[in-house]
């Protein structure tokens, strides 16, 4: 049924003028493909369906308009075309009978994919599914409408690349969630730059999610791997699982951190890709090798889970030579060995200087030193013994004391642990320390109390008994909501807009004729250093960056000396004179 509107079938705005819409272009008079629905199609007595916006073999997807919630909409209609059609002029859908038990089991899947979508629709990096429903002989699942652009766009948008500062920032909270969605038994298979959008909150949504069948090749329905972010086990027939999506996010990340999109699966050898580091020479050692490992061709080499990798990815790389020791960010471990370490080190030195008095006191006494008076020497140095004993002891003591004081162990008893508290804490190393206890799922949120990094809030209370493997809902600071603007003075424009990177600061930056400062330094702001800006609502400043250019020479002015009309009998002559509009006297 066709429903009669003023809504733009393009953009799904308000349109009350003829001809194309002045904000997308779209035209009522735009052809149809006669496969998929006719716009202003009515479905469930509530959704209008637009024009097409992409397909596959398993579908096709619809901007769409919910006219009870009153918000835009996209709806994705179940029709693998090698299996149905849909007759021009006609809504419902008419199966193959050869392929109606197939048609059948992979519109279950379909159904049973977007439920279980639904369910999980609290989490923020993933499309929300609204609704699902059957209608015309074939399935519908209704998603929000995203604004925003796919990563693909947004990458093109940023000299094709970004640092792994800005990637660390935006996939942080996506990984867990995609963590929590292996965990609902979903793979998704698809996961590439055109699957991820990055909304105008600078959030990454994961969409795209399909059956199975039309992510793997020899399917009865037409695949759709995308080239170079698609594992090798989807080219053929080895079970898919968890580390197929693993080669996904690697690939993703591979192609922000190198602007470079991985060479396709099954066109590679084991050694026939360059690492990151070795196309960009900013990118982390130890986070190009994770995500080599993440892109290994055999699934048993390669990283195995989201969970895994993460941890990888977050692990603080070995120092080539030994820093000066932060002692507040040892591991528990680390500050145990230290302990003992200094226990042993303060024993030895005591036991070695008793057997040295021993051997004094012993050789004194063989030579006969103790006879006569000498007895006073003999207290004396037992006294002298005793008081660099005494004093090595004190000071053995003094030092294991003043070292900083270890957070007590995780009290674990068979299958259960004490919650510590969490808040102040450094979220990467608890991450790492707690990996085999708990899970934690982080919301990442702005706040002036702790500083960037630091968990509070967490959804257990401290000293809770708690099962092994628990899941603990925590808050980690993004930092301060709005920050100061950083000086520029003397900086390039890649320096500062890594500081501003660093510093959660949107910007754009564009350049300025300008020879007040050196060609590729930053000439001025948009906003004046030291002024907040509010990041936590993405206001972006403008970063110029100057041009030298060669200044032309421009022409002087000589003064205008008055003429000289010469004189007439000794007086001289003026042009009034002349004109008439004077006398000479």
């Amino acid at each position: 049924m066709l429903k009669e509107t003023s809504l733009c079938m393009g953009c799904m705005n308000d349109k009350t003028y003829d001809g194309p819409c002045k904000l997308c272009g779209y035209s009522d008079d735009s052809p149809c493909i006669p496969t998929y629905m006719t716009p202003k199609t009515f479905l469930a007595d509530r959704y209008i369906v637009g024009k097409v916006i992409s397909y596959n073999g398993e579908g096709a997807v619809y901007i769409g308009y919910d006219t009870a919630a009153g918000i835009k909409v996209t709806i994705k209609e179940f029709m693998p075309d090698t299996l149905c059609m849909r007759r021009k002029g006609e809504t419902e859908i008419t199966v193959e009978p050869s392929s109606a038990a197939l048609y059948k089991t992979y519109m279950s899947e379909f159904i049973d994919l977007n439920r279980t979508l639904m369910k999980l629709r609290g989490m923020s990096h993933v499309q929300t599914v609204l609704d699902v429903f059957c209608e015309n002989n074939t399935a519908y699942a209704v998603f929000e409408y995203i604004n925003g652009i796919s990563l693909k766009t947004y990458l093109a948008n940023s000299s094709g690349e970004i640092a792994w500062e800005q990637a660390k920032e935006l996939f942080s909270p996506f990984f867990t969630t995609l963590s929590l969605i292996h965990s609902a038994g979903i793979l998704h298979r698809g996961i590439s730059p055109q699957t991820i959008f990055v909304t105008d909150k600078l959030e990454l949504k994961l969409t795209g999610f399909a059956i199975s069948a039309a992510r793997t090749t020899g399917t009865e329905i037409p695949c759709e791997v995308f080239a170079g972010f698609a594992a090798p086990e989807q080219y053929t027939n080895e079970i898919n699982g968890t580390w197929t999506d693993v080669y996904g996010i690697s690939a993703v990340l591979y192609r922000c951190l190198t602007g470079c999109t991985p060479t396709e699966a099954i066109a590679r050898s084991g050694g026939s890709m360059l690492e990151p580091m070795m196309i960009n020479r900013n990118v982390p050692a130890n986070i190009s090798a994770v995500i080599m490992e993440g892109l290994q061709l055999s699934p048993d080499s390669r990283i195995r889970t989201i969970t895994e990798f993460v941890d990888r990815l977050f692990s603080q790389p070995r120092p080539v030579e030994t820093p000066p020791v932060d002692k507040a960010h040892l591991t528990r471990r680390e500050k145990k060995q230290r302990r003992e370490r200094a226990k042993t080190i303060a024993v030895l030195i005591i036991a070695g200087i008793v057997l040295i008095a021993f051997a004094v006191v012993f050789a004194m006494t063989l030579n006969g030193s103790f006879r006569g008076d000498n007895s006073s020497s003999v207290q004396t140095t037992e006294e002298a013994v005793t008081t660099e004993e005494s004093s090595s002891v004190t000071e053995s003591t003094t030092t294991t004391q003043t070292e900083p004081q270890s957070e007590p162990e995780p009290v674990v008893t068979g299958d259960t642990l004490i919650l510590p508290n969490f808040n102040g804490e450094s979220y990467n190393v608890k991450v790492e320390d707690y990996k085999d206890m708990l899970t934690f799922v982080p919301t990442y949120v702005y706040t002036d109390e702790y500083p960037s990094g630091q968990m509070f809030g967490q959804s257990i209370a401290a000293d809770t008994e708690v099962s092994i493997g628990t899941t603990v809902e925590i808050n980690v600071s993004k930092g301060p909501s709005k920050v100061e603007l950083p000086d520029y003075a003397g900086m390039t424009g890649e320096k500062y807009t890594a500081e501003l990177s660093k510093n959660n600061i949107k910007y754009s930056v564009k350049t300025e004729r300008s020879n007040d400062v050196e060609t590729g330094h930053v000439l001025r702001c948009s906003v004046d250093v030291g002024k907040k800006v509010d990041v936590e609502n993405n206001q972006e400043i403008i970063v110029y960056i100057a041009e030298n250019y060669e200044p032309t020479a421009e022409p002087t002015e000589e003064p205008i000396s008055e003429p000289d009309y010469g004189s007439y009998e000794g007086i001289p002559l003026t042009e009034e004179f002349i004109t008439g509009e004077g006398t000479a006297e």
